[in-house]
């Protein structure tokens, strides 16, 4: 969450003359509300088993595309593995606790595992314990890119480079 998921797909899919897939938008999509809305309506366990499904279809029906996932994706049932599986060109883009929690604090009220975290301080050490929880299934990535302080196009390069090389 905030190190630039979807805006780095997005970009690189257009520079690659390619789709670009964004999980949490197939996700609404599919069920007609929003993420927030979703995480309202259910609780988060039905979330994922939602989220898996939709996962599941794009894995199966989607080629050559840059598909961005939400952070959490990874961490339920056997979804790295299965995304590790179907593609050699998995990516992490690994940025500082404070860079994500200083991205993710003005935009807070729109996602809903931190939209009641009220300071700075808090975030950060939320960003850091969930990082922490979830390191080893993003550990499982093919490439592990390091995001700071570095634009869009410099991330870009960077995994057009590694895919090129595969």
């Amino acid at each position: 969450m905030g190190c630039g998921k979807t805006t780095i797909a997005k970009y690189l899919a257009k520079k690659m003359s390619i789709d670009h897939v964004d999980l949490d938008n197939e996700i609404e999509k599919s069920e007609k509300l929003s993420i927030p809305k979703l995480f309202k309506k259910y609780n988060e366990i039905i979330f994922r088993k939602i989220e898996k499904r939709k996962l599941l279809d794009i894995l199966d029906c989607k080629t050559n595309c840059v598909i961005s996932v939400g952070g959490g994706t990874p961490c339920y049932f056997d979804n790295m593995k299965r995304i590790c599986s179907t593609t050699k060109n998995v990516f992490y883009l690994k940025t500082s606790n404070e860079i994500l929690a200083n991205r993710l604090f003005l935009s807070r009220n729109k996602r809903p595992l931190i939209t009641k975290i009220r300071t700075i301080e808090k975030l950060i050490e939320f960003v850091a314990k969930h990082i922490f929880e979830r390191s080893s299934f993003y550990q499982l990535s093919h490439h592990i890119i390091i995001t700071n302080d570095k634009s869009i196009d410099q991330i870009s390069k960077e995994i057009i480079l590694a895919v090129n090389q595969k």
